[in-house]
């Protein structure tokens, strides 16, 4: 068995800079069993990702807890109460297989239409714009907090018709549907997240309801309102149900709370540190703003803000000259993927210019490709246009001390302190 016994992915030195360990792995080990929590497999090469993703037969996205911490019975206990009356978890995209997926998946599109998407774009700039009205030239400012974080969570807020004085809640509970992903809790954050994911419920439960008796424009009413065409159903079974359950609503919100909030704030605050170490690049973005949609490409090549998945295999599989066998976890890694040599030259180099910039997973590929994703890139161009008009240049308060997060498959930058010069580009109206 090919085994990585001294790479720990839970280290915070790992998950701070996984990148020289990525390199080696692609290079020695593309298929590697890594003995930690329950034990799993990295795949950490661009077409052997590729080859997972594209074969989600033999690699079964319903998938359990990476941790091999069992909840002691106290524990249990109490989780289970804190739970009694809340309605199932139940896999409903990330982490179910056709054919259930690829109703959900039809249900879903629904709420992702091209048109609905767009009609976001006023809603994001007028955001960026407030936001970016409370920075001061030369003043120290917090991007996460002032920046990055509110605006993906106000965007989802409105498209979920959050009243104004529940979006910290909504943060919240938002931060709870994250915090069992790719990191350890202890038994008084497990008891927290369980209560905030109730709270959810009860909310959402309650949205579900009033949109079903008054529908609008924001995504539960799609959600509630979507329905199977007769061509839709074609190859499902004869009894799938043609809307989504409640059970079903809630488990698809609580993963899009994880693609809308999480991993946009992961891709503009690490942009944003990636682009300090690149000023000239931040000036020809203010120069040359039809650069922006590209340069959004290429971080999320680099900075991969979902940089980790999982798999699981229904049978004993070569991959890559490698036996993995059958039951196993395996984790697809984007994030080294992204950065394989073999398909992007020189991988470090930040350059929207590339010529294959389409090449790269960050939103998956497959039946699993993001559906939010539109709504994630239009969100990251406007923050990237608003910014870059707003902004002449900055720098990071303390490039050197990055506090990160304990999950190395949504790795995280908790704060980036900035001090910006403040200056409005010359743009056509």
């Amino acid at each position: 068995m090919s085994e990585a016994t001294d790479l720990n992915p839970f280290d915070p030195a790992f998950i701070a800079c996984p990148f020289p360990a990525y390199t080696a792995l692609r290079d020695s080990a593309p298929v590697v069993h890594v003995p930690h929590g329950k034990g799993f497999w990295f795949v950490t090469r661009h077409d052997l990702v590729r080859e997972v993703v594209g074969d989600p037969v033999t690699f079964s996205s319903q998938v359990g807890s990476l941790s091999s911490v069992v909840p002691g019975p106290e524990l249990a206990a109490e989780m289970a109460r804190i739970k009694v009356g809340s309605v199932p978890n139940i896999p409903t995209l990330l982490t179910l297989d056709p054919p259930g997926h690829t109703r959900n998946r039809h249900l879903v599109s629904h709420a992702f239409t091209p048109r609905a998407v767009r009609a976001y774009e006023p809603l994001v700039r007028a955001i960026c714009r407030e936001l970016l009205d409370g920075w001061r030239d030369g003043e120290v400012t917090d991007f996460v907090s002032r920046f990055a974080v509110p605006l993906p969570v106000r965007v989802i807020a409105h498209g979920l018709d959050v009243p104004g004085d529940r979006v910290d809640d909504f943060k919240r509970w938002s931060d709870a549907a994250v915090a069992f992903i790719g990191s350890h809790l202890n038994d008084e954050e497990s008891l927290a997240a369980a209560r905030s994911d109730v709270e959810l419920q009860t909310f959402l439960l309650d949205q579900i309801e009033a949109k079903r008796a008054t529908p609008g424009e924001d995504l539960i009413s799609r959600l509630v309102h979507a329905r199977l065409s007769d061509e839709e159903t074609s190859g499902l079974a004869a009894d799938a149900a043609r809307q989504l359950s409640d059970a079903e609503i809630v488990s698809i919100v609580r993963q899009l709370l994880v693609a809308g909030n999480e991993t946009t704030t992961n891709l503009l605050t690490q942009t944003v540190v990636r682009l300090a170490d690149e000023p000239r690049w931040w000036a020809r973005l203010r120069d040359e703003p039809e650069l922006i949609g590209p340069a959004v490409e290429e971080s999320l090549r680099l900075v991969s803000p979902s940089g980790v998945n999982q798999r699981r295999t229904t049978r004993q599989v070569d991959l890559g000259g490698v036996t993995i066998p059958a039951g196993a976890d395996v984790l697809v890694v984007y994030l080294s993927a992204n950065h394989d040599e073999r398909v992007f030259a020189e991988p470090e180099r930040f350059d929207p210019t590339r010529a294959n910039l389409g090449d790269h997973l960050a939103f998956g590929r497959g039946i699993h490709f993001c559906p939010g994703a539109s709504l994630a890139r239009l969100e990251a161009r406007v923050a990237l246009e608003e910014l870059t008009s707003a902004v002449a240049g900055y720098r990071l308060a303390d490039r050197d001390h990055l506090a990160w997060n304990d999950s190395f498959q949504l790795r995280a930058i908790r704060a980036l302190p900035i001090v910006p010069t403040m200056g409005a580009a010359t743009r056509p109206a």
